[in-house]
């Protein structure tokens, strides 16, 4: 598994639902820490005036980066959390099925 598969591919839970890929989930943090370490020379260390203008310039910024993650996940297959959550929705599809035929 390549490094741009295994950031960028979505992830399923153990309910086989789509969660977000790591890269979408790193960059809430990422983007937090570089918008508010920019918005701190811009604001001379007022608190709430650097509060405000970190969230208002990372809105946006975390709307089109979340976008722009999104597409690029579509070229990936989902891959599962972890192997427990992949044994996991696997034994419940043959619960289902089993139930379902009985």
């Amino acid at each position: 598994m390549g490094l741009l598969s295994s950031a960028f591919a979505p992830r399923k839970d153990h309910k086989g639902m789509s969660t977000p890929s790591y890269a979408a989930r790193w960059f809430l943090p990422v983007c937090m820490a570089v918008v508010g370490a920019w918005a701190w020379g811009l604001t001379d260390g007022n608190l709430v005036m650097w509060s405000a203008l970190t969230v208002m310039v990372a809105t946006p910024a975390l709307s089109l980066g979340w976008y722009l993650i999104g597409l690029m996940s579509t070229q990936f297959e989902p891959l599962y959390i972890l192997d427990k959550a992949e044994k996991a929705h696997k034994a419940r599809i043959e619960q289902r099925k089993t139930s379902e035929s009985a």
